[in-house]
């Protein structure tokens, strides 16, 4: 089992979240932590790191898988909408 952190951005955006949206996020987390690469997430090629996307319902996850210490650092979590502007 994965042990799932986040990053400045991905923890502020959970904090300014309604409580609708940080319970989805909050499902998805626990989801990730079990399979940190499930159907449907994508491995963004141009970066050295392992850095995946995942969309879940209206929003969009990247984060960033380290299987040396089983931990994943979830950097981004935002709004499909305002995620391609």
């Amino acid at each position: 089992m994965f042990k799932v952190l986040l990053d400045i951005p991905a923890y502020t955006f959970l904090a300014e979240a309604d409580e609708t949206t940080r319970s989805r996020v909050r499902e998805t987390l626990e989801e990730l932590a079990l399979d940190p690469v499930p159907r449907g997430a994508n491995r963004i090629i141009e970066s050295q790191e392992k850095i995946f996307r995942l969309r879940s319902r209206h929003l969009r996850l990247l984060y960033r898988v380290n299987y040396e210490n089983l931990t994943l650092v979830v950097i981004i979590i935002e709004p499909l909408a305002r995620m391609y502007y």
